[in-house]
């Protein structure tokens, strides 16, 4: 559903509300969710750089086919070692009410919090974490968002977080892996999965989601089983999203920048509130960006834009469509100023917007 049709975000009178603004303000929301996760990031590559020492590894830039770690499906990339650090930061997910036996995985995406998607926890509000070491861990839900489908836990102890990018690095063609965590026969650890893929999409829903979803990105590789959660990695060893859709050899998952946002709201308010430009928008045909439909007379956006703009930019940050749109303006405030560029005829026009509460 387009932004204008859901109930948005961060109730600034809120002590947690307070946590919260502080990462999405001021410098963009992508900037803001980076703080969050900025300092933990630097564990992962200790993990990394400690990880490589135990199994002697080259220094050399390694492919998947040399990778000790885990199991290389269609070779192709060349990687970062830093990837293996990424496996340290996926963990498997076995819903209590299911029995023994995974059913997703999840990425620590902070102190003690696992972001997951609805589909790995089976229903259950108590789950068994397993980490890549084989440590059993206990994890509660702290609550999930139903538009995004995205859920946080919460674990009996700390994880490394993964390094993760929380910028717009990846584009069409871009070689990238997915990594997820498996059960392997008499071993408490789980046994890490590596596919190799290449990016169809960015910044779009995934094929044949309502054209109202929130922004994906697809990818293509081998046909394997996919499970729900497992991440979505690139070749510096950070970690771009987590899974929510399969179908054949494709693949689509939520960015991590949408991940952490949602994330955020999640561990400090139990829910998401978002900012309102006042628009509807679409995206136009053969290009990228979110062509305005309306605007409300009343809205946030009243005086800076008009019917037929094409929104380019927010924060500095690239729109790819309307769903893009949505997914930037899911994770900001009310009450948050975002610079806005778009495209008006032949000129570009730029302006700063307030957002307003959702109506």
């Amino acid at each position: 559903m387009p932004p204008e049709a859901r109930s948005w975000r961060h109730p600034s009178e809120l002590h947690a509300a307070g946590v919260a603004a502080v990462l999405t303000a001021a410098h963009g929301w992508r900037r803001g969710a980076a703080i969050a996760v900025g300092t933990t990031a630097l564990l992962a590559i200790v993990a990394g750089a400690l990880l490589l020492a135990n199994t002697g590894a080259s220094r050399g830039t390694p492919t998947l086919d040399t990778i000790s770690v885990g199991t290389a499906v269609t070779p192709c990339c060349s990687l970062s070692p830093l990837t293996r650090a990424a496996e340290q930061a996926v963990v498997s997910i076995e819903p209590t009410v299911a029995g023994p036996g995974e059913t997703g995985c999840g990425v620590v995406v902070g102190p003690g919090l696992v972001a997951t998607t609805v589909a790995a926890l089976a229903g259950a509000n108590r789950v068994s974490v397993v980490a890549a070491t084989g440590r059993l861990l206990a994890g509660d839900l702290i609550a999930e968002d139903a538009v995004t489908g995205i859920v946080l836990l919460r674990l009996s102890a700390s994880l490394p977080a993964a390094q993760m990018d929380l910028g717009d690095t990846l584009g069409t063609g871009t070689p990238v892996l997915a990594v997820a965590m498996r059960p392997a026969l008499g071993s408490r650890s789980p046994k890490p999965l590596w596919t190799a893929a290449r990016v169809l999409a960015v910044g779009v829903p995934s094929p044949g989601a309502p054209s109202t979803s929130v922004a994906q990105i697809t990818v293509r590789g081998p046909s394997v089983p996919a499970m729900p959660g497992e991440a979505l990695v690139d070749t510096h060893g950070r970690v771009e999203g987590i899974l929510d859709a399969a179908s054949g050899s494709q693949r689509s998952f939520l960015p991590m920048s949408l991940v952490v946002g949602v994330s955020n709201d999640l561990a400090t308010m139990g829910r998401v509130r978002h900012g309102w430009l006042g628009i509807t928008d679409t995206t136009p045909r053969g290009t990228t960006g979110a062509e305005i439909k309306w605007v409300d007379p009343n809205g946030a956006a009243a005086q800076a834009l008009r019917a037929g703009d094409v929104i380019v930019r927010i924060d500095g940050w690239r729109v790819h469509s309307a769903a893009d749109l949505r997914s930037m303006l899911y994770v900001m405030a009310p009450g948050m100023k975002v610079s806005v560029e778009a495209i008006r005829g032949t000129r570009l026009i730029r302006a700063v917007v307030e957002l307003a509460t959702s109506p």
